[in-house]
């Protein structure tokens, strides 16, 4: 009885952690598939690909591609033809409405939402005045390309100068435990007073705020600028 009962429970337990697809379950089971991840790991995932060097590369990768596609239309090839060459793998939408017939400046417009670009909205607009008046999309391909391109040094420009006061909150949130090991080496107690009397604790809660609210308001400004970028 037992034996049964434990088989039940393990039965219970693969059907619970296993996909309700059939088919899916077993890939899952022999490795084909992987199961999809837990919450916290998309959290993680998600928080990744927001980090500062996630953004600027998708940006250069658009550049590129936009300088890439006014190359394939100055060389003679379709709008739709040049697309799908020189915007594989950077705009998704865009390529799929393309390669299907579909609205091309729409897809651009989802890519730009997506991947929080703006540049693919202005290529949408030049996209659709070209489709209707027949304008030349290489020229005005080219120029967004070199606007693109000029921004872009500033924002790295900025960057860098935003790295000097973040460097020094950090380098100020260290001077406390420095000036404890320089109070261990010259002989003295200062952990025993910080840890052992109620004064020392409440300093010591009172520095450890205020220096996790300092770090917590540079590396606000920081990122405030940052998205402003």
């Amino acid at each position: 009885m037992s034996a049964l009962i434990a088989a039940g429970l393990a039965a219970a337990a693969v059907t619970v952690a296993l996909p309700a697809d059939p088919s899916r379950r077993l890939r899952v089971m022999i490795g084909v598939e992987h199961e999809p991840a837990s919450v916290f790991t998309r959290i993680v995932a998600r928080w990744r690909s927001r980090l500062r060097g996630s953004a600027p590369r998708r940006r250069r990768r658009a550049i590129e591609a936009c300088a890439a596609l006014a190359s394939e239309l100055r060389s003679g090839q379709p709008m739709r033809s040049g697309l799908l060459t020189a915007l594989d793998g950077v705009a998704p939408h865009a390529v799929a409405a393309a390669r299907w017939g579909g609205d091309v400046a729409e897809g651009l417009r989802r890519d730009a939402a997506a991947d929080q670009l703006p540049l693919w909205r202005s290529v949408a607009a030049c996209w659709e005045v070209s489709e209707t008046s027949g304008a030349g999309l290489a020229v005005a391909l080219e120029r967004l390309t070199s606007a693109a391109r000029s921004a872009e040094e500033v924002r790295v420009q900025l960057q860098a100068h935003l790295s000097a006061p973040r460097a020094t909150a950090r380098m100020l949130a260290l001077l406390p435990a420095i000036g404890i090991v320089l109070g261990v080496s010259l002989g003295g107690d200062p952990l025993g007073w910080l840890l052992g009397t109620p004064i020392g604790r409440l300093c010591l809660a009172g520095g450890l705020i205020l220096t996790g609210l300092g770090l917590w308001w540079v590396n606000r400004i920081a990122a405030s600028v940052e998205r402003a970028l």
